[in-house]
């Protein structure tokens, strides 16, 4: 019988079930997220909770396997969000430990190919987040800027501000997610806004999205589905 595992969406989530599929040896396995969860007759869904250890393991050993560079790619992959795109990294995963002397510059493999395909796009648009977001300066002195991308780039982007900004209070805000990171000047952190202060941030804001490689991401979403 096939299996679905249902994770929590979060990274430790996904490890945790890459864990479960190892640890209990199963072959006809899909990951997906609760909202994309379809019931089959044909297939026992099962729910995965996060677990640290389990993810903590699972991510060293793929350090060590594809460099540190290599799971660095896997996890921008995962922040893509497209749909599908957890059992990519599956597959990958897969191929990853079924190959002796695994090389993760080697694309032959079509999973490992999605996977470096969609890395660069979400490359590219950090990098491009990283040139032109821009800040504006709240009443309460806090610089203020808002992110309407289809990835998930509030985990990429932090460093790189804090680095250019070490002495200013400020907030990122990803309108699509709802979630923010925001640095005090001494510490980054990820907050949950109320709906009044996302209001008053989208007000304040000129709503612009970021993105510019939007015919290279809806190649790739033809093939993967759309992002979630």
């Amino acid at each position: 019988m096939n299996t679905i595992l249902i994770y929590d969406e979060s990274f430790s989530g996904f490890l945790s079930a890459v864990y479960h599929v190892f640890d209990k040896g199963l072959k006809n396995v899909s990951i997906v997220k609760p909202k994309h969860y379809v019931p089959d007759m044909f297939a026992e869904g099962k729910r995965i909770e996060a677990n640290e250890e389990h993810a903590r393991r699972v991510w060293s050993s793929l350090e060590v396997k594809i460099t540190k560079h290599g799971a660095k790619e896997m996890y921008k992959a995962f922040l893509s969000e497209i749909k599908g795109t957890e059992d990519v990294l599956l597959q990958y995963i897969m191929h990853v430990y079924a190959t002796e002397s695994f090389n993760y510059t080697d694309l032959s493999n079509v999973s490992a190919l999605r996977v470096s395909q969609v890395a660069r796009m979400v490359t590219r648009e950090m990098h491009h987040i990283q040139t032109y977001l821009e800040f504006k300066t709240t009443d309460d002195d806090m610089d203020v800027a808002v992110l309407n991308s289809n990835f998930n780039m509030i985990p990429l982007i932090g460093n790189y501000f804090k680095r250019r900004y070490p002495n200013k209070k400020w907030l990122i805000y990803d309108a699509r997610r709802k979630y923010a990171l925001h640095f005090d000047m001494e510490a980054l952190s990820q907050t949950r806004l109320s709906v009044e202060k996302q209001s008053e941030i989208l007000q304040r804001s000129e709503f612009k999205s970021p993105l510019l490689y939007v015919n290279l991401q809806d190649s790739v979403q033809k093939e993967y589905g759309n992002a979630s």
